[in-house]
């Protein structure tokens, strides 16, 4: 199989999803994708899988867009995903989480201390943790995104993911519907409860039901998106406020 070039969107899909038991569960859209010729088998069609490989095909053009989402988790945090391939920032009110070429980030803001009496209360603590950088979301990175957030999110890869392992399983069952505009695949098997995914006309995860790669049931349903996101998205907190400030007192 020719490898794929550096910063695709699809390897990024694929890399993310391609890993123990999801290797199985896209072995032949790994086939399709990289143009290598599908060999006939006897065993019946994954009517299933199909169906999640056709999803994910719709994924891969989000993956390609420059886009600001913002999505509301279970316990009511909201996560907010910026993305500007290969570059990708999630954040909630205390977590942010960087991955980019240069180096990723994993950052967590404290309690704001208690100002002293007549002077202005001081800036929250902020601890950030520096990884070596990622072109691509691997099957790691996404476990450590979902346990960044609590175990309640997922980054849309790895919803596609989940899908396709149940795919694999004894006794599967899927069906599509429709959530708004957004095309959505169900998919249940044996000892497995349902999980829904929802993807928009534009290739961006509309709604998840299922679980997350900490192993915990969430829901996450996209609340806002707009077509644009900017570099400071990219940067820690720290550097993104002094950024913004810099910018700031230049426009004055």
């Amino acid at each position: 199989m020719a490898e794929l070039p550096r910063n695709n969107p699809k390897q990024a899909l694929l890399s993310a999803v391609v890993a123990g038991a999801l290797a199985l569960g896209f072995a032949g859209m790994l086939a399709k994708s990289c143009g290598a010729p599908v060999k006939q088998q006897s065993a019946p069609a994954n009517q299933a899988l199909e169906m999640v490989d056709s999803l994910a095909s719709r994924l891969v053009l989000g993956l390609e867009s420059d886009t600001t989402l913002q999505y509301a988790a279970p316990s009511g945090a909201i996560i907010t995903v910026s993305q500007s391939a290969p570059r990708r920032a999630y954040r909630s009110a205390g977590v942010t989480y960087i991955s980019t070429p240069d180096g990723t980030f994993l950052c967590t803001t404290g309690p704001a201390p208690s100002p002293a009496k007549g002077r202005k209360p001081t800036a929250p603590p902020v601890t950030c943790q520096e990884g070596p950088g990622a072109d691509t979301m691997s099957p790691s990175q996404a476990k450590a995104i979902s346990a960044a957030f609590g175990g309640e999110f997922l980054p849309p890869e790895a919803a596609l993911g989940r899908l396709a392992t149940i795919a694999q399983g004894e006794g599967v069952r899927a069906g599509a519907s429709k959530r708004g505009d957004a095309q959505c695949v169900s998919v249940t098997a044996t000892g497995i409860r349902t999980e829904t995914a929802c993807v928009s006309p534009a290739g961006l995860l509309a709604y998840f039901e299922g679980t997350t790669d900490a192993g915990k049931a969430t829901q996450l349903i996209l609340q806002y998106t707009t077509p644009s996101v900017s570099d400071e998205a990219f940067l820690p907190p720290q550097a993104g406020a002094a950024a913004a400030a810099s910018a700031a007192a230049a426009k004055k």
